[in-house]
């Protein structure tokens, strides 16, 4: 007579096939990514090209500086390290899915708004 180890009723390959399935489940749910509950600022070096000044490259300040900001055809153009310091034209959530694909947002920044009052003065 053979007697069997496994006790669940369930073949041996049924029980390998098991395992190997548990075993990717957890594998999977370690690399999945979850989404943020809180979200922290990440300061940007921002760069901006010679040739066209409106055109600015923002990359956080822990990733490496992309290959084709190095040269002369770009120069570096301070940093953000907080929302109300980000110039015109950058969007803080674009700039993180940018830097989480790409390593960096590439933007055009913006003229600053004018006051309403202003407006109203060059007018009249």
């Amino acid at each position: 007579m053979i007697a069997s180890s496994v006790s669940s009723g369930l073949t041996r390959a049924e029980f390998t096939c098991a395992e190997s399935t548990r075993a990717e489940l957890a594998r999977t749910e370690s690399t999945r990514p979850r989404p943020r509950t809180v979200r922290r600022w990440s300061t940007y070096n921002l760069f901006r090209r010679r040739a066209e000044p409106d055109l600015v490259c923002a990359v956080p300040n822990d990733f490496p500086v992309p290959a084709f900001i190095t040269g002369e055809a770009w120069t570096y153009a301070g940093n953000i390290a907080a929302p109300s310091e980000a110039p015109p034209g950058f969007c803080a959530e674009i700039a993180e899915r940018g830097a989480e694909t790409r390593g960096f947002h590439l933007f055009h920044q913006l003229p600053a708004a004018i006051a309403p009052e202003q407006v109203w003065r060059a007018a009249g």
